[in-house]
């Protein structure tokens, strides 16, 4: 762990809005959980019922999972079966590793120019949601194109800077 502690310490302009995106995360994570819990109790004791949680509850978990995955990603958090890459050389781990991240700096290229493309259309077309809540379609959408950015930003700093903290698998 001291590896990790040394990598936070020289923290760089790209890891403070992962920072600040994976805290939003665990505020909406502990925000579904009383919601939840409120509900439940509330229908249980009959005395109010909230329509609109699940439709929040859905709104959050896709806020989760956005907001998290780059803070997974730059902290390794992800899980990786590496039955076959832990008894590979060095070298050949490095490799692997190497190609791995440009396979992920180019999937995250592709879905940030999809993403802008589809908060584009949706800005454009004017579409409204209409359900326990009344938004613009695009609103949720507009999340996609900058964490698609981070996300290919930290598989850039790994290829041509800083390699991820030290975590178990293929060796840089």
């Amino acid at each position: 762990m001291p590896v990790r502690s040394a990598q936070r310490a020289r923290k760089g302009w790209l890891d403070y809005p992962i920072d600040v995106l994976g805290l939003a995360a665990a505020v909406l994570l502990v925000l579904i959980t009383l919601l939840i819990v409120v509900d439940v109790a509330g229908r249980s004791v009959h005395l109010f019922a909230l329509p609109w949680s699940l439709e929040a509850t859905e709104y959050m978990l896709y806020g989760v999972t956005f907001f998290g995955a780059p803070w997974l990603l730059r902290d390794q958090g992800h899980i990786a079966v590496e039955i076959v890459v832990e008894r590979l050389p060095a070298g050949a781990r490095r490799a692997l590793r190497r190609v791995t991240d440009v396979i992920g700096a180019l999937i995250c290229l592709v879905l940030l120019v999809y993403s802008c493309r589809v908060v584009w259309a949706s800005y454009s077309g004017g579409i409204v949601v209409q359900k326990s809540f009344v938004f613009p379609e695009w609103y949720p959408y507009a999340v996609m194109p900058p964490v698609m950015f981070l996300l290919l930003c930290v598989y850039l700093r790994w290829l041509f800077g800083t390699p991820p903290p030290d975590a178990p698998g293929p060796e840089r």
